[in-house]
């Protein structure tokens, strides 16, 4: 497949990310070099150079002096860093997200009961307590009622439902919150976030969903 000698950079860049992502490539793969790859899309050597270095920066390529560049092997946490600067960029609204979230949330409860670990029984123990100790703080209490449902997605084990945490960041941005930072409404949250834990912890996957699925449907 080739292109116009006029192509621009963001052309080019999605083109070469259409054949990164067409191009059954594995981690380690050896791509072509600079030349052969100008010459595949058409384009000058610098111009395919620039290319190469800006998905060098993302992470998604190695580029090896004297041996050539290499599909680099992404991890997780590189996956889910990149996720999460898309989402916070994009412009979904606030209804798709809760939309989203709450089909997330209550869908990897099943998963989550059967693989609640003692140490993560602890961390979700640990997360209500000080948030029933910091009422007193709306923000600091609101950011441990966050980190209270991101323990629930960490607790899936599933690395790649993992990275759509980012849609829980998003919706716990300060201008939602307000509302829920009242001392009514933290208190709420945190007898919500028992119940929850004491399903999941006795193995009742039904009634965990049904309570998460009732305390996150006014969010």
């Amino acid at each position: 497949m080739y292109f116009n000698l006029g192509m621009a950079n963001s052309d080019l860049q999605q083109s070469f990310n259409r054949f990164l992502r067409t191009g059954r490539f594995a981690p380690g793969d050896k791509l072509e070099t600079e030349v052969e790859l100008a010459r595949r899309f058409n384009v000058s050597r610098g111009a395919m150079r620039e290319v190469l270095m800006h998905f060098s920066l993302l992470g998604i390529l190695e580029r090896v002096k004297n041996k050539g560049t290499f599909i680099k092997a992404v991890s997780p946490e590189a996956v889910e860093g990149y996720l999460s600067v898309c989402f916070q960029l994009s412009a979904f609204g606030f209804e798709e997200l809760k939309e989203a979230r709450f089909y997330l949330e209550s869908l990897i409860v099943p998963l989550s009961a059967r693989r609640l670990s003692p140490a993560m029984i602890e961390r979700l123990t640990q997360n209500i307590e000080e948030m029933e100790q910091r009422l007193g703080d709306p923000e600091t209490a609101d950011q441990l009622d966050r980190n209270f449902h991101l323990l629930l997605m960490e607790a899936c084990g599933n690395r790649v439902l993992k990275l759509f945490s980012s849609v829980i960041y998003l919706l716990f941005h300060k201008k939602y919150r307000e509302r829920f930072q009242t001392l009514p409404a933290l208190r709420k949250s945190v007898n919500g976030h028992k119940g929850i834990l004491k399903a999941l912890v006795a193995g009742d996957a039904i009634l965990a969903q049904r309570l998460l699925e009732e305390h996150i449907r006014p969010t």
